[in-house]
Protein backbone atom coordinates (compact mmCIF):
# COMPACT_ATOMS: atom_id res chain seq x y z
CA UNK A 1 0.00 0.00 0.00
CA UNK A 2 1.41 3.32 -0.89
CA UNK A 3 1.39 6.30 1.42
CA UNK A 4 -1.79 9.00 0.54
CA UNK A 5 -1.08 11.95 -0.96
CA UNK A 6 -3.22 15.20 -1.38
CA UNK A 7 -1.54 16.83 -3.85
CA UNK A 8 -1.74 20.95 -4.16
CA UNK A 9 -1.74 22.62 -7.02
CA UNK A 10 -0.98 26.70 -6.09
CA UNK A 11 0.61 29.35 -6.81
CA UNK A 12 2.34 31.68 -4.44
CA UNK A 13 0.96 35.32 -6.04
CA UNK A 14 -2.87 33.38 -6.61
CA UNK A 15 -4.65 35.36 -3.57
CA UNK A 16 -7.62 32.01 -4.13
CA UNK A 17 -4.34 29.60 -3.05
CA UNK A 18 -4.19 32.42 0.15
CA UNK A 19 -7.81 31.76 0.85
CA UNK A 20 -7.34 27.78 0.82
CA UNK A 21 -4.83 28.20 3.42
CA UNK A 22 -6.94 26.79 6.07
CA UNK A 23 -8.06 23.84 4.37
CA UNK A 24 -4.25 23.31 3.77
CA UNK A 25 -4.02 23.53 7.63
CA UNK A 26 -7.08 21.41 8.33
CA UNK A 27 -5.75 18.52 6.16
CA UNK A 28 -2.33 18.92 8.17
CA UNK A 29 -4.33 17.59 11.49
CA UNK A 30 -4.99 14.36 9.18
CA UNK A 31 -2.04 11.44 10.94
CA UNK A 32 -0.21 10.04 7.78
CA UNK A 33 -1.15 12.35 5.11
CA UNK A 34 1.27 13.79 3.22
CA UNK A 35 0.50 16.92 1.33
CA UNK A 36 2.63 17.63 -2.10
CA UNK A 37 2.63 21.11 -3.30
CA UNK A 38 3.15 21.80 -6.68
CA UNK A 39 3.81 25.35 -8.11
CA UNK A 40 2.97 26.28 -11.27
CA UNK A 41 4.34 29.35 -12.33
CA UNK A 42 1.62 31.64 -12.79
CA UNK A 43 3.63 34.83 -12.42
CA UNK A 44 7.43 32.91 -13.80
CA UNK A 45 10.17 33.46 -15.82
CA UNK A 46 8.62 35.84 -18.94
CA UNK A 47 5.36 36.07 -17.10
CA UNK A 48 6.71 38.13 -14.22
CA UNK A 49 5.84 41.41 -13.38
CA UNK A 50 5.86 44.55 -11.55
CA UNK A 51 3.36 45.64 -9.23
CA UNK A 52 1.03 48.08 -10.79
CA UNK A 53 -1.84 49.87 -10.83
CA UNK A 54 -3.15 47.44 -13.79
CA UNK A 55 -2.32 44.44 -11.59
CA UNK A 56 -4.03 45.99 -8.65
CA UNK A 57 -7.07 46.77 -10.33
CA UNK A 58 -7.02 43.50 -11.49
CA UNK A 59 -6.77 41.43 -8.67
CA UNK A 60 -8.58 43.95 -6.21
CA UNK A 61 -12.02 42.31 -7.15
CA UNK A 62 -10.90 38.90 -6.26
CA UNK A 63 -9.54 39.77 -3.46
CA UNK A 64 -12.83 41.05 -1.96
CA UNK A 65 -14.91 37.66 -3.12
CA UNK A 66 -11.38 35.43 -1.29
CA UNK A 67 -12.30 37.22 2.13
CA UNK A 68 -16.13 37.12 1.33
CA UNK A 69 -15.70 33.34 0.99
CA UNK A 70 -12.62 31.97 3.37
CA UNK A 71 -12.39 34.98 5.87
CA UNK A 72 -8.73 35.47 5.02
CA UNK A 73 -7.53 38.98 6.07
CA UNK A 74 -5.66 40.97 3.12
CA UNK A 75 -3.43 42.74 5.97
CA UNK A 76 -2.97 46.97 5.40
CA UNK A 77 0.53 46.41 4.83
CA UNK A 78 0.10 44.52 1.75
CA UNK A 79 -3.59 47.02 0.85
CA UNK A 80 -1.78 50.08 1.22
CA UNK A 81 1.64 48.93 1.64
CA UNK A 82 3.35 46.71 -0.76
CA UNK A 83 0.49 46.75 -3.48
CA UNK A 84 1.27 51.13 -3.53
CA UNK A 85 4.47 49.97 -5.03
CA UNK A 86 5.44 50.17 -8.04
CA UNK A 87 9.32 48.54 -7.53
CA UNK A 88 7.58 45.09 -6.34
CA UNK A 89 8.94 42.18 -8.38
CA UNK A 90 6.12 39.28 -9.16
CA UNK A 91 7.69 36.62 -9.50
CA UNK A 92 6.80 32.97 -8.49
CA UNK A 93 9.78 31.08 -9.19
CA UNK A 94 11.47 32.03 -6.06
CA UNK A 95 8.78 31.46 -3.55
CA UNK A 96 8.43 28.38 -5.14
CA UNK A 97 12.02 27.85 -5.07
CA UNK A 98 11.81 28.29 -1.18
CA UNK A 99 9.01 25.96 -0.59
CA UNK A 100 10.43 23.28 -2.50
CA UNK A 101 13.89 23.85 -0.86
CA UNK A 102 12.14 23.43 2.61
CA UNK A 103 10.79 20.36 2.11
CA UNK A 104 14.13 18.96 0.77
CA UNK A 105 16.05 20.29 3.81
CA UNK A 106 13.60 19.14 6.49
CA UNK A 107 10.04 18.47 4.96
CA UNK A 108 8.50 21.64 5.80
CA UNK A 109 7.89 22.94 2.39
CA UNK A 110 4.20 23.45 3.23
CA UNK A 111 5.02 25.48 6.58
CA UNK A 112 7.06 27.51 4.26
CA UNK A 113 4.47 28.43 1.56
CA UNK A 114 1.95 29.05 4.42
CA UNK A 115 4.36 31.65 5.72
CA UNK A 116 5.27 32.81 2.23
CA UNK A 117 1.34 33.86 1.83
CA UNK A 118 1.03 35.28 5.05
CA UNK A 119 4.24 37.48 4.40
CA UNK A 120 3.17 38.71 1.60
CA UNK A 121 -0.79 39.27 1.65
CA UNK A 122 -0.82 39.86 5.52
CA UNK A 123 2.73 41.53 6.20
CA UNK A 124 3.31 43.38 2.79
CA UNK A 125 6.62 41.82 2.30
CA UNK A 126 7.79 41.23 -1.21
CA UNK A 127 8.58 37.47 -1.15
CA UNK A 128 9.95 37.16 -4.63
CA UNK A 129 13.55 39.07 -3.01
CA UNK A 130 15.89 36.57 -2.18
CA UNK A 131 16.79 38.98 0.75
CA UNK A 132 12.99 38.26 2.53
CA UNK A 133 12.55 34.94 1.92
CA UNK A 134 16.49 34.82 3.47
CA UNK A 135 14.10 36.21 6.39
CA UNK A 136 11.70 34.24 6.29
CA UNK A 137 13.82 31.07 6.49
CA UNK A 138 15.98 32.19 9.81
CA UNK A 139 12.14 32.75 11.26
CA UNK A 140 11.36 29.17 10.32
CA UNK A 141 14.50 28.39 12.18
CA UNK A 142 16.84 27.48 8.63
CA UNK A 143 20.35 29.03 8.70
CA UNK A 144 19.40 32.28 6.67
CA UNK A 145 22.91 32.46 4.69
CA UNK A 146 23.10 28.67 3.01
CA UNK A 147 18.76 28.82 2.45
CA UNK A 148 19.65 31.90 0.43
CA UNK A 149 22.57 30.00 -1.09
CA UNK A 150 20.94 26.97 -1.95
CA UNK A 151 17.57 28.50 -3.00
CA UNK A 152 19.66 29.93 -5.83
CA UNK A 153 20.73 26.83 -7.04
CA UNK A 154 17.83 25.59 -7.24
CA UNK A 155 16.00 28.38 -9.45
CA UNK A 156 18.93 27.55 -11.99
CA UNK A 157 18.18 24.29 -11.93
CA UNK A 158 15.36 22.62 -10.68
CA UNK A 159 12.83 25.31 -11.01
CA UNK A 160 11.56 25.12 -14.75
CA UNK A 161 11.00 21.09 -14.61
CA UNK A 162 9.16 21.69 -11.22
CA UNK A 163 6.66 24.36 -12.79
CA UNK A 164 6.42 21.72 -16.06
CA UNK A 165 5.41 19.02 -14.13
CA UNK A 166 3.06 20.58 -12.00
CA UNK A 167 1.35 22.02 -15.10
CA UNK A 168 1.04 18.71 -16.60
CA UNK A 169 -0.40 17.56 -13.27
CA UNK A 170 -3.09 20.21 -13.49
CA UNK A 171 -3.87 18.77 -16.90
CA UNK A 172 -4.46 15.54 -15.98
CA UNK A 173 -6.60 16.48 -13.03
CA UNK A 174 -8.84 18.33 -16.21
CA UNK A 175 -8.56 21.58 -14.03
CA UNK A 176 -9.23 24.76 -15.25
CA UNK A 177 -7.20 26.87 -12.71
CA UNK A 178 -5.37 26.29 -9.36
CA UNK A 179 -5.76 26.26 -6.62
CA UNK A 180 -6.47 22.54 -7.23
CA UNK A 181 -6.38 19.55 -4.87
CA UNK A 182 -6.27 15.75 -5.75
CA UNK A 183 -5.99 12.82 -3.39
CA UNK A 184 -3.53 10.15 -4.47
CA UNK A 185 -5.01 6.52 -3.07
CA UNK A 186 -3.27 3.54 -3.78
CA UNK A 187 -2.52 5.06 -7.36
CA UNK A 188 -5.74 6.81 -8.01
CA UNK A 189 -6.53 10.37 -8.03
CA UNK A 190 -9.27 11.98 -6.57
CA UNK A 191 -10.17 15.55 -7.59
CA UNK A 192 -11.52 17.71 -4.54
CA UNK A 193 -13.43 20.69 -5.91
CA UNK A 194 -12.28 24.42 -4.35
CA UNK A 195 -15.89 25.88 -3.88
CA UNK A 196 -17.01 23.19 -1.81
CA UNK A 197 -14.33 23.82 0.96
CA UNK A 198 -13.25 27.25 0.46
CA UNK A 199 -15.42 28.92 3.63
CA UNK A 200 -15.86 24.85 5.16
CA UNK A 201 -12.14 23.59 6.01
CA UNK A 202 -13.31 21.29 8.06
CA UNK A 203 -15.72 19.22 5.64
CA UNK A 204 -12.29 19.57 3.41
CA UNK A 205 -10.85 17.25 6.13
CA UNK A 206 -13.57 15.44 6.88
CA UNK A 207 -14.11 14.31 3.20
CA UNK A 208 -10.52 13.31 3.36
CA UNK A 209 -10.85 11.21 5.81
CA UNK A 210 -13.93 9.38 4.50
CA UNK A 211 -11.60 8.87 1.41
CA UNK A 212 -9.15 7.22 3.14
CA UNK A 213 -11.38 5.07 5.23
CA UNK A 214 -13.45 3.83 2.10
CA UNK A 215 -9.94 2.63 0.87
CA UNK A 216 -8.93 1.11 3.91
CA UNK A 217 -12.37 -0.47 3.94
CA UNK A 218 -11.79 -1.80 0.51
CA UNK A 219 -8.67 -3.31 1.20
CA UNK A 220 -10.11 -5.27 4.43
CA UNK A 221 -12.51 -6.70 2.02
CA UNK A 222 -10.30 -7.42 -0.73
CA UNK A 223 -8.38 -9.98 1.59
CA UNK A 224 -11.33 -11.87 3.34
Amino acid sequence: MSEPVLHYLYDPFCGWCYGAAPMISAAQNISDLKIKAHGVGMLSGDKAKIMSAEWRDFVRPHEELIHLYSRQEFGDAYVNGVQQREDVVLDSSPPIAAMLLAEQISGRGIDMLKRLQTAYYKDGRAIADKSVIGEIAAELGFDEKSFVVHLDDLVRNQIAGHIADSNELLKTLGARGFPAFAMEIDGALHVLPLGGYLARPSLFKTDIEALLQKSQTARINSRR
